[in-house]
């Protein structure tokens, strides 16, 4: 596994790290199972977060024996002093860790939620007792959006970084990921596949990459993983099969002509272009526990890949009766970086899914 410096951390990352969101979704046994895989195969750095279900739980599990050999990120998404010390230590617990190598301030998507956690007796605040009472390492922040990162680097504050980064998304290129490079912060890229949406089985759909035929979601990491101002690449993996498919490609370098990438980004901006980032916010809010972002999925599939049968017949058997449960409480659409209408546009998803 190539590897890379995350910044002033010293420490030297695999290219791909092992993403925890999705743990929202699988059996213990099987992220346990896709987790131990990864660190087999060279994977070094596992993300999750306190608001990532069990998914704490399951790499503490995962990583019993093998944690020297690790670099351990989690996040808080909590919004005062007292609950970030509550959560560090109960992230601790659950990963059955003495020291948490890398803590995040999670989804900081607007300018007064970075106001709040920079406040005095605010979450920062919490992160840096930790730190100094040697159970956090060095601490970062996550953002879906680019422009409230630069305004965190500029604090000096921040050993690192977790931003948006892929074919659809690469606003960090403007501005953040040469502040990172100029301050010595790490970056970590998440959604390289868009949440999901751009891994579009092969059979449906194939991008070329320097004239060879690849899937969706090998053409969306390579293009991730070309470019040498990112750290590692956060892939969202919840199988054997996809660590086994996702992490040799981080075995060698790759590299991706500006052409290329061009030709990629306009076909993935014509083709998967949705209006949700899959972060699963939403699905960690709700109430009903609707799974919001694979409705969202399966809308694309019928309306940008033509998948009519296996996008109606999965709606109908697994998701119409998670919808008809929506109570319009509103809770996705506080929790949703984009502030998207999440109970209208779960009426429109299942007028044309059904």
């Amino acid at each position: 596994m190539l590897k890379r410096r995350l910044g002033r951390t010293q420490f030297e990352a695999s290219i791909i790290g092992f993403g925890g969101g999705p743990f929202v979704r699988p059996t213990w046994e099987e992220g346990v199972e896709a987790v131990r895989r990864a660190i087999e195969l060279g994977v070094n750095l596992i993300d999750t977060a306190r608001a990532y279900g069990d998914s704490e739980a399951i790499i503490g599990k995962a990583i019993k024996g093998v944690r020297d050999n690790l670099f351990i990120s989690t996040k808080s998404h909590f919004h005062t002093k007292d609950e970030v010390v509550s959560s560090i230590d109960e992230s601790l617990h659950q990963l059955d860790v003495q020291k948490i190598d890398l803590l995040h301030l999670h989804g900081v998507d607007k300018e007064e939620d970075l106001n709040q956690c920079l406040s005095k007796d605010g979450p920062l605040d919490a992160m840096r007792e930790a730190r100094k009472a040697g159970k956090v390492d060095y601490i970062g922040i996550s953002s879906h959006q680019s422009e409230i990162l630069v305004k965190a680097l500029k604090t000096g504050e921040f050993d690192a970084v977790i931003v948006t980064y892929n074919l659809i998304n690469d606003q960090a290129e403007q501005e953040l990921l040469l502040l990172a490079r100029e301050m010595d912060v790490g970056v970590l890229a998440m959604k390289p596949l868009d949440g999901g949406f751009l891994a579009i089985p092969r059979e449906v759909a194939q991008f070329k990459v320097a004239d060879r035929a690849s899937s969706t979601a090998e053409a969306a990491l390579r293009f991730a993983l070309s470019n040498p101002r990112i750290t590692t690449v956060l892939v969202g993996m919840v199988s054997v099969a996809e660590v086994e498919e996702d992490v040799p490609l981080g075995f060698v370098p790759q590299e991706m002509s500006p052409n290329d990438k061009a030709v990629l980004q306009d076909r993935a901006k014509s083709m998967v272009y949705t209006f949700c980032q899959g972060c699963g916010y939403c699905l960690l809010a709700c109430p009903e526990r609707i799974d919001i972002p694979r409705v969202f999925k399966l809308q694309v599939l019928l309306e940008q890949y033509k998948m009519k049968h296996y996008a109606t017949t999965t709606y109908k058997q697994a998701f119409q009766a998670q919808v008809k449960r929506c109570t319009e409480c509103q809770s996705c659409m506080e929790r949703c970086p984009s502030q998207l209408d999440i109970p209208n546009l779960l009426k429109e998803a299942d007028l044309l899914l059904t």
